[in-house]
């Protein structure tokens, strides 16, 4: 547990110990939650951080975005036709 204060400006320092266990660094984007009397903050990970968590689907593999983005639509097209 870690004590901090509020500025003038109603900003807050995190303290070391938890910015390293969080790895978190300048520019990074935080959440902050209101859970009733309690405030909770997490990190935002980056597109960089996500990479590699989400399957890419083998028959979108190595396309551009406009090709997905086409196959998205002639999907919904197809979905909507039933």
């Amino acid at each position: 547990m870690s004590i901090t204060t509020i500025t003038k400006k109603g900003q807050i320092t995190i303290p070391k110990a938890i910015r390293e266990h969080l790895s978190l660094k300048e520019k990074d984007k935080l959440l902050v939650k209101l859970n009733g009397n309690k405030a909770t903050i997490e990190k935002i990970p980056s597109f960089i951080e996500l990479r590699g968590s989400v399957k890419i689907p083998a028959n979108v593999k190595g396309l551009s975005w406009k090709e997905i983005e086409k196959k998205a639509h002639q999907a919904q097209a197809e979905k909507g036709m039933k």
